[in-house]
């Protein structure tokens, strides 16, 4: 399967690049959004419609991102250069938003009775939930924040890989490299934090009573149960 999809984005790029043509740039980055916020959406189990949390997530990020790497100027406003590092925001951001997203379930799962506690007591469920949902950023995030610590010591980086295999300075790519791993640290970091802001409040209705969903494994619809 990768390698029929390699094959076949080989040649959608190849077309691309050539017309070089904004709208064509703009539809492959805004199809990789999709993609990236349908599969993450997929993994979240136990968290009612939450393609509409990651679409929403993978979005603003996407766009944070392209808007300040042009803004400054650090890459030109050219397919070959938009597209990859879309990419790369993309594929960061979804992986980082299913590990959190499936952490905020298993902890509002496990702690319902203290968030039922602070309910009782008059907290909102923003309040109630706080300390879980900075639990569920936090864990997600370990993986991209292991990945930039042995940057270099223990792999050398993608795209500084690919740039010294291109021909170009090792100085050079470690600069390029550096941007791409603020990139893979901050913009999951965005996608996370707009993710946890949303989904928390779907465990909860109209009357701010928790509520929490189990995915129905033999049908894989969604059971509700009020607590």
């Amino acid at each position: 399967r990768a390698f029929v999809q390699l094959i076949a984005v080989g040649f959608l790029l190849k077309f691309i690049f050539v017309e070089g043509q904004v709208i064509w740039t703009v539809s492959m980055i805004l199809a990789m959004t999709f993609v990236g916020a349908y599969t993450s959406a997929r993994r979240a189990k136990g968290i009612p419609k939450p393609f509409s949390i990651t679409i929403l997530a993978m979005l603003i990020t996407v766009s944070i991102a392209v808007f300040l790497l042009l803004l400054l100027r650090i890459i030109p406003a050219k397919p070959m250069f938009l597209i990859p590092i879309a990419g790369m925001v993309i594929g960061n951001s979804m992986n980082t938003l299913s590990v959190a997203m499936i952490r905020l379930h298993e902890g509002i799962f496990d702690r319902r009775e203290h968030i039922e506690a602070a309910l009782a007591i008059g907290k909102s469920p923003r309040m109630a939930t706080a300390s879980i949902v900075k639990k569920s950023l936090r864990l997600s995030l370990i993986p991209r924040l292991d990945t930039v610590k042995v940057g270099g010591i223990i792999h050398l980086p993608g795209a500084m890989t690919g740039m010294i295999l291109a021909g170009a300075s090792p100085l050079e790519a470690v600069k390029f490299q550096i941007i791409i791993m603020y990139l893979i640290v901050g913009t999951p970091s965005i996608a996370a934090f707009i993710a946890g802001k949303l989904a928390y409040r779907r465990f909860f209705n109209t009357a701010e009573q928790l509520v929490l969903y189990h995915p129905n494994i033999t049908d894989g619809k969604m059971k509700k149960r009020l607590l």
